[in-house]
């Protein structure tokens, strides 16, 4: 596969990020994942998701990946919510990769959810969910978090793919132009998040790697060009094909449609890149989540399998 070249100065630094991150898969075994997300909305899902968490941690995957929402939007944005989410991240056996979403901070102002501050809410996330590396532990997947004052974004490579997360949420991603605090900051995030992907295609193009995998929250609309919080995702994304000829995966959540697809249309928006695939995972109400199988060598490239929480005896007791 021929890779499009970016300028030819790629620094020490990088190259050595890259030598740290890049690992060789075992011969003929894909890299697998799982993926999750808007779960839990109540206390009997917390229960369920608990569930399902244990049941994919049993199956020895590189990591777990939640793609936001861990609330209700109309439930109060709380610490304490927050908290028992954190709790559960941090006794699973295996590394956890999150990304925030809408419920946890942006819609905190509704009067259901309790007319909270957003940004407020958002900086007690970020504290409590990557302030304490205990609670994602997820140090030996060797995550390169280049901006301090974004810890959520984050990008790794393994196995020869590039991972890169990215703080994008739903309702239109906060865009909030009537308000000048959360402009200022959705125009922040906005930078950060270009910023994140031009490094790590970066790295990636150093390391030759062979796909790329791409997790936010937001359900970015793609049939809906007109969402003004969405344009600059979708510019990255553009710069991320022309700069990379490989597959690539974007995972999500936010609508609650499980989903694997091709929704990225080419330049004269008339048919599917096909090189582009979709997974939205479930969300609330129905408990389940999305094994990912990554073989950058098998056709194709991108496999995935639900599932569910099994009706064991001893949890139903519980």
């Amino acid at each position: 596969m021929a890779m499009i070249p970016l300028p030819r100065q790629l620094s020490v630094a990088v190259c050595g990020l890259v030598l740290l991150t890049a690992t060789l898969p075992a011969a003929g075994e894909p890299l697998r994942f799982f993926a999750v997300g808007d779960l839990p909305y109540s206390d009997g899902e917390a229960v369920l998701l608990e569930r399902l968490l244990a049941q994919a941690a049993a199956e020895e995957p590189a990591f777990i990946v939640h793609v936001g929402d861990i609330k209700g939007g109309s439930q109060p944005c709380t610490d304490a919510r927050n908290r028992a989410v954190a709790k559960l991240f941090r006794a699973l056996p295996v590394p956890v990769i999150y990304t925030p979403g809408d419920n946890e901070w942006t819609d905190c102002h509704r009067g259901r959810a309790g007319g909270r501050d957003p940004l407020a809410r958002l900086a007690s996330l970020r504290r409590m969910m990557f302030g304490d590396p205990a609670v994602l532990h997820n140090a030996a997947l060797g995550l390169r978090v280049p901006q301090p004052d974004f810890p959520e974004n984050a990008w790794l490579i393994r196995d020869h793919v590039l991972f890169v997360v990215m703080h994008v949420v739903g309702s239109n991603n906060a865009w909030s132009p009537r308000d000048p605090a959360g402009h200022a900051a959705f125009k922040a995030r906005t930078d950060a998040n270009r910023a994140l992907l031009e490094q790590a295609l970066e790295a990636g193009q150093g390391a030759g790697v062979r796909a790329v995998v791409v997790i936010f929250h937001a359900n970015p609309l793609f049939e809906q060009p007109g969402k003004r919080g969405f344009v600059a995702l979708k510019q990255n994304l553009r710069r991320l094909l022309a700069g990379f000829d490989g597959p690539v995966l974007l995972i999500h959540g936010d609508t609650h449609s499980y989903r694997f697809d091709r929704p990225v249309l080419d330049a004269a928006g008339s048919s599917p890149i096909g090189r582009v695939q979709r997974l939205e995972v479930p969300g609330s109400p129905l408990v389940a989540g999305v094994r990912v199988s990554i073989d950058p060598h098998a056709d194709p490239v991108f496999s995935v399998r639900t599932l569910y929480p099994s009706a064991d005896e001893d949890w139903l007791g519980r």
